[in-house]
């Protein structure tokens, strides 16, 4: 079964917490995205504090920031991370995949829609996971780039056992050729926190998940 991951992208830590608590009991994971002003123009409200003494399960953070070894040491207390997603385009990974390893969380690299899948292979063995970016990251409620799906598909072509996830513009008018494409896991942001009820809204994307995959 496809994993649903919400991706979060607040401004405040009121914000943060009334989408969390929407979405605790409804999924095993969510994602916190963390922009700084300079990797993407906006910025979000990113709080270990807060997070560390709120949050009950499983937690992955999708830096969108210039120094990703910097915006970690906050992090390096906070239990309930998981995995770690840092944009290929952020910074040199050969020169800071040894420092991330040493924190014990899975690493995965994120790639931006215009990057080819191909740049990872001297890092594939050291990764555990792929995130393809369905828009250009920093702002949620972007149109999807329909190309990524084709690099999805090679991707998996290439390594079919590496954990697959996307993130933008997933929704329903999106979802089939997502789904069909080979991802493990989706990061719907607005389409589960816009409106409505976030716990109501993962679970009708759940059962249309599971049409296409049955």
């Amino acid at each position: 079964m496809v994993q649903i991951i919400p991706s979060l992208l607040v401004q405040s830590e009121k914000e943060f917490l009334k989408k969390y608590h929407a979405l605790e009991d409804a999924v095993d994971m969510i994602q916190l995205d963390i922009a700084d002003g300079l990797f993407v123009p906006n910025t979000t409200w990113a709080n270990p504090e807060v997070v560390q003494k709120t949050v009950t399960i499983d937690l992955e953070l999708h830096l969108m920031v210039s120094d990703p070894l910097e915006e970690l040491k906050k992090w390096q207390r906070v239990e309930q991370i998981k995995r770690i997603w840092v944009h290929y385009e952020s910074t040199d990974l050969e020169d800071i995949l040894p420092t991330l390893h040493a924190y014990g969380w899975d690493i995965g690299i994120v790639l931006n829609p215009l990057t080819e899948s191909t740049i990872l292979e001297p890092f594939i063995n050291e990764i555990k996971g792929v995130m393809f970016m369905g828009v250009v990251p920093g702002k949620q409620g972007q149109p999807f780039i329909p190309q990524v799906v084709d690099k999805i598909k090679l991707f998996r072509m290439r390594h079919p056992d590496m954990f697959v996830s996307i993130d933008g513009a997933v929704n329903n008018v999106t979802l089939p050729e997502i789904i069909h494409a080979g991802v493990n896991a989706v990061c719907p942001g607005s389409a589960i926190v816009g409106k409505g009820n976030p716990a109501k809204n993962v679970a009708t994307m759940q059962k249309f998940i599971h049409t296409l995959t049955e």
